[in-house]
C-alpha cells in the first residue's frame, strides 16, 4: 500500500507551486495558484501528501545525506573518479559554487524546499474549514517534516535561515546557528506530538508521521543538545506507547529485516522514508543509495563510497555465544569470506566478479539478494529512526546521568538479538561495572556495530565531542585516514552554497 501513498504524492506535488503571473497580470485559468488553491480539505490533504516528496529528493534521503553522514564520518571514504565525491569525504572541499558540487548545492536547496512546502501547509491550514481532527493531524505531519529538515540543516551546515512561514516578508529571515536550529526542530516535534496519532488504522497511511516518529526525532535532538535528563524521560514515554495493549514498537527477530524491502514498515521501525522500485507513473520514487554505495563490479554500483576496514574490524572483536562472528557483519558489509567462497552477491561469487579479497563494500540497504544489478530506484525504505537506535540512546542518557547500572538492560536487548553474551558476562569487555567512562566507550562500540552505515555516525561523533580536540581527532585518524585533513572548527561543518549567501545575507561557515 505504500505505493498508493507515493503515487498520490507524485500526482499532487504540482499543487504547491507559488503563484505565477505574466507581465500583463493575466492568469492562466488552467494553472493552480495560491489564490485559487488552499481552499478545501482536499487541497490541504494534497498539500501535505506533496510535502513528503522532498524526503525523496537527491539532496535528502535518496542520495546525498548518506554520503555526507556516512562517508564524511570515520565509517567511510571515497575513491570515486568524481573529485567532488572524494572531497566530501576527505575534507578538501574547494568548490561550493558550482552545480557539479551537487552535495553542497542540492542538499541545501532540497532541505529548504521541504521546509517551504511544510510551511505552506502550516500557513494555509488555519483558513480552511474542515474536520478539525483531520486538520490537526495534517498540521502535525507538516510540523514533523519541517522539524526533520531543520534537524538535517543543523547536522550538515550548522547554520541557516530560520524560515517559519511560506509568506513573503519585508525583512530578511533570522539566521540561526546550530543550537537555534536544533531548538526549532525540537519545537516542531513538540507541535507534532500534540497533533499526531500513535498509529494509523488504514494501510494507505503507512509512511505518514506518527506520535512515535515525532518523539523519536525529539529524542535525537535532545541527545545532540546533551539534554540527558529530558531525553531519558522522552525515551520512557516512547517505550510506553501501546497498540491494542501491547508495546507499539519491538525489535524484529532478524536484524537484516531492517534493511530489506521485505522488512519495510516492521515493528522496529519508528519512522522510515517510503520508496518504490522502478518507475511509478513514469516518475522515479526509488532510493539512489544502493547505486552509489554498493559493490562496484559489473555495473552493479558506482565506486563512490566505501566502508573503512576499521568498521569491519569492529565486528570481529567479540564472538557470539555459539563462537560465531557477529551476524551483523554479514548484514552490514560485503566482503570475501574464505569460509564461504561461493557466497552470492547479485547472483555471482566474489571471484566471478573479479573483486579484491582485501576490499569491503557496503551491503546494508542494497538489493544483493534479489537483484542482478542496482539501478537508481531501490525500493528499500530508509529507516530514519528505529527502536534499536533509541534503546542505545537511552542507555547513553542513563550513563551520562550517572545511572550506569540501568544502561545494561537496554544494551543487552540489542546484544541478545544477535546472540552476543550479556554485557556483564562478556569476556572481551570485562569489568565495566558502574564506571561511566568505560560504559561511554562501550556504547560507542555498540552503536558502531548496530548502526554502521545508517547515517547516524556523524551525529554520534559530534555529540561525543570527537571534533573538538586534537586527542579525539588523533583517534579518528587512526580509524580513517581522511581525518588527517580535518581542521578543528572548520570541517565539522559543510560550506553553504555561495549563491545562497548572496540571496540571503549571512556569514559563510568558518574556513570556506
Amino acid at each position: 500500500m505504500k505505493y498508493i501513498f507515493i503515487v498520490i504524492a507524485i500526482c499532487t506535488v504540482w499543487v504547491v507551486s507559488s503563484c505565477k503571473k505574466d507581465f500583463l497580470n493575466n492568469t492562466n485559468p488552467n494553472e493552480m495558484t495560491t489564490t485559487n488553491f488552499w481552499k478545501t480539505a482536499d487541497d490541504l490533504q494534497k498539500g501535505i501528501d506533496a510535502a513528503y516528496r522532498p524526503l525523496r529528493f537527491n539532496g535528502v534521503y535518496s542520495r546525498w545525506l548518506h554520503i555526507l553522514y556516512v562517508s564524511r564520518s570515520d565509517e567511510g571514504y571515497s575513491e570515486s573518479p568524481n573529485p567532488y565525491f572524494q572531497s566530501y569525504s576527505n575534507f578538501l572541499v574547494k568548490n561550493y559554487n558550482d552545480d557539479a558540487a551537487e552535495a553542497v548545492m542540492f542538499t541545501w536547496l532540497d532541505l529548504y524546499k521541504g521546509i517551504f512546502w511544510a510551511n505552506q501547509v502550516i500557513d494555509n491550514s488555519a483558513n480552511i474549514s474542515m474536520d478539525e481532527d483531520l486538520k490537526k493531524r495534517i498540521q502535525g505531519e507538516a510540523y514533523f517534516l519541517r522539524g526533520l529538515h531543520f534537524f538535517n540543516i543543523a547536522g550538515v551546515y550548522g547554520r541557516g535561515p530560520l524560515n517559519l512561514t511560506a509568506f513573503a516578508g519585508e525583512s530578511a529571515p533570522v539566521i540561526a546557528e546550530q543550537p537555534q536550529l536544533y531548538e526549532q526542530a525540537r519545537k516542531d516535534f513538540d507541535e507534532a506530538i500534540k497533533r499526531l496519532p500513535a498509529s494509523y488504522s488504514e494501510l494507505k497511511n503507512l509512511g505518514r508521521a506518527t506520535e512515535g516518529a515525532a518523539r523519536g526525532m525529539r529524542i535525537k535532538v535532545l541527545m545532540q543538545e546533551r539534554n540527558w535528563g529530558e531525553a531519558e524521560t522522552e525515551c520512557r514515554t516512547l517505550f510506553a506507547l501501546k497498540n491494542g495493549g501491547q508495546p507499539l514498537y519491538s525489535l524484529v527477530n532478524n536484524y537484516k529485516d531492517n534493511f530489506s524491502q521485505a522488512g519495510d514498515n516492521n515493528t522496529e521501525s519508528i519512522y522510515e522514508v517510503q520508496y518504490a522500485p522502478g518507475l511509478q507513473s513514469g516518475v522515479e520514487v526509488g532510493c539512489n543509495r544502493a547505486k552509489f554505495m554498493g559493490i562496484p563490479a559489473d555495473g552493479l554500483s558506482w565506486a563512490d563510497a566505501f566502508p573503512r576496514k576499521s568498521l569491519y574490524n569492529e565486528f570481529l572483536l567479540e564472538k557470539t555465544l555459539a563462537n560465531q562472528t557477529d551476524p551483523r557483519l554479514k548484514s552490514t558489509l560485503a566482503y570475501y569470506d574464505a569460509t564461504n567462497p561461493n557466497e552470492l552477491f547479485y547472483g555471482k561469487t566474489w571471484d566471478a566478479m573479479g573483486l579484491n579479497h582485501d576490499m569491503v563494500y557496503w551491503k546494508k540497504y542494497t538489493n544483493y539478494e534479489t537483484a542482478t544489478v542496482e539501478d537508481y530506484n531501490s525500493g528499500i525504505n530508509f529507516r530514519v529512526v528505529r527502536l534499536a537506535d533509541i534503546y542505545l540512546l537511552y542507555a547513553e542518557a542513563l550513563n551520562e546521568l550517572g545511572r550506569t547500572s540501568e544502561a545494561y538492560e537496554y544494551i543487552n536487548k540489542i546484544r541478545r538479538r544477535v546472540n552476543l553474551p550479556d554485557l556483564e558476562n562478556s569476556t572481551v569487555f570485562p569489568a565495566i561495572g558502574a564506571d561511566k567512562e568505560k560504559m561511554r566507550s562501550q556504547i560507542m562500540h555498540e552503536r558502531t556495530c548496530e548502526l554502521g552505515g545508517e547515517s547516524t555516525r556523524w551525529f554520534d561523533l559530534e555529540r561525543w565531542g570527537m571534533f573538538e580536540n586534537a586527542t579525539n581527532i588523533a583517534w579518528l585518524k587512526n580509524r580513517d585516514a581522511d581525518f588527517n585533513n580535518f581542521v578543528i572548527g572548520i570541517n565539522n561543518r559543510f560550506p553553504i552554497p555561495y549563491r545562497e549567501i548572496s540571496l540571503v545575507p549571512m556569514p559563510q561557515n568558518p574556513g570556506y
